[in-house]
């Protein structure tokens, strides 16, 4: 089947779905994209960092326009708590990463449909029916759209991976995210402003069974240029009470008094004072996010594909969700460019996503036992013990302490 001139289904309008919408646009083909929440999706999600070179690449092949606004990271920054008020810094190194505030990204993707795509807001997708010719998605309202070919870019509950894979679900990892932002005016005279801001620092705090990392992003709509938030989050052992089994996250306003409570405990006893207002937002503000990875034997089916966290879910620790979503749109427009059959493209790009899916889930789940699961002895390791150990979650190598520093 020819590529240009299919019918396409998308379900799923964030940033998968509309980066998606953009490649295959650019191959010929009319594009429908199926998106439940009502209105503008700009306020979910917080800070993510994507590789220098992709930002290149989506502004040179306009995905995002010339004018984006991202914070370039320069470095990382490892704190420990050793007691003292400015805390001890263990690890400085040189950094490469672009930070974007979730909801300008998906602005920018947003503004770049081409104006033929049909958006629908609102639009629930309750089935997915695949047969020979055709795939139709059946929505809420029991309206039966007809398609050529459907991807799912609907996130990690992906309802199309399910079909595609019934036995495969995301698996708890056990642990928590907890996130916010905040508008960095709040810290214009403190250290940790200093340091994100003028230095273009990532600032990462260890501490027994979890750590913690703040940076700067943009504001959604600045009054200046130069406005900015800060965005942090910390990951720590699942509070007491919370049910993560099922796929499933603590919005802004639904975390209780009582595992706020956890998460002030975890500031006050793992985070040098001069740090702890760069990761404190207000209990209404913040959010719980648990933990998943989840991992699929395939990213296709007959007429159907799967992109980023549809597909393969990684841990955080990576930094690769939506870089994951972004490169497989773009894999899209090249296989689609250079095939110009969906036989062709959907062979090519599930033998290239699926090994690359699985490699990341495995990096992440290595890094989540190094990060979270069993911690290292932070306040003991010198500038070479912390770079072993980083390459360590990398290759898979065991990694020991070197040596100890006073």
């Amino acid at each position: 089947m020819q590529i240009e001139g299919s019918k396409v289904g998308i379900i799923g309008g964030s940033i998968a779905g509309c980066a998606a919408a953009i490649a295959l646009t650019r191959l010929g083909c009319d594009v429908t994209v199926l998106e439940r929440s009502e209105g503008a999706l700009q306020d979910r999600g917080m800070g993510i960092v994507i590789p220098p070179h992709l930002l290149a690449e989506l502004v040179e092949h306009a995905y995002l326009s010339a004018d984006y606004a991202c914070v370039h990271q320069l470095a990382r920054r490892t704190y420990v708590h050793d007691g003292s008020y400015y805390g001890a810094l263990k690890w400085d190194f040189a950094w490469q990463g672009m930070a974007n505030n979730w909801g300008s990204l998906w602005r920018g993707l947003r503004a770049n449909l081409d104006p033929a795509v049909a958006y629908r807001s609102g639009a629930r997708v309750q089935d997915v029916v695949e047969d020979d010719d055709r795939v139709v998605v059946v929505l809420g309202d029991g309206e039966a759209l007809s398609f050529d070919v459907v991807v799912g870019a609907d996130g990690y509950r992906s309802m199309l991976r399910r079909r595609l894979h019934p036995q495969t679900e995301p698996d708890f990892a056990d642990y928590v995210l907890w996130r916010g932002s905040f508008s960095g005016s709040r810290l214009e005279h403190d250290d940790g402003w200093e340091e994100v801001v003028d230095d273009h620092a990532a600032i990462l705090v260890g501490f027994d069974g979890g750590h913690g990392v703040a940076y700067a992003i943009p504001e959604l709509d600045p009054d200046t240029v130069d406005e900015l938030r800060i965005n942090w989050a910390i990951y720590t052992p699942t509070p007491a009470g919370l049910r993560a089994e099922e796929p499933s996250s603590i919005p802004p306003g639904a975390v209780t008094d009582e595992w706020f409570a956890e998460l002030d405990a975890v500031r006050a006893e793992c985070f040098p004072p001069r740090l702890r207002a760069l990761f404190t937002s207000p209990r209404a503000e913040t959010t719980i996010q648990p933990i998943y990875d989840c991992v699929v034997d395939s990213y296709v089916g007959e007429r159907v594909l799967l992109l980023g966290d549809a597909a393969t879910v990684a841990r955080p620790h990576a930094g690769v969700g939506a870089t994951k979503a972004l490169e497989d749109a773009r894999l899209l427009e090249t296989l689609g460019a250079a095939y110009g059959t969906w036989e062709g493209l959907l062979a090519a790009y599930d033998q290239d996503r699926t090994p690359n899916g699985k490699e990341l889930v495995e990096i992440s789940r290595r890094m989540g036992h190094a990060l979270v699961d069993n911690t290292p002895p932070w306040s003991q390791m010198t500038p070479d013990d912390y770079e072993a150990w980083m390459i360590s979650q990398i290759t898979g190598d065991t990694w020991e302490l070197a040596g100890t520093e006073a």
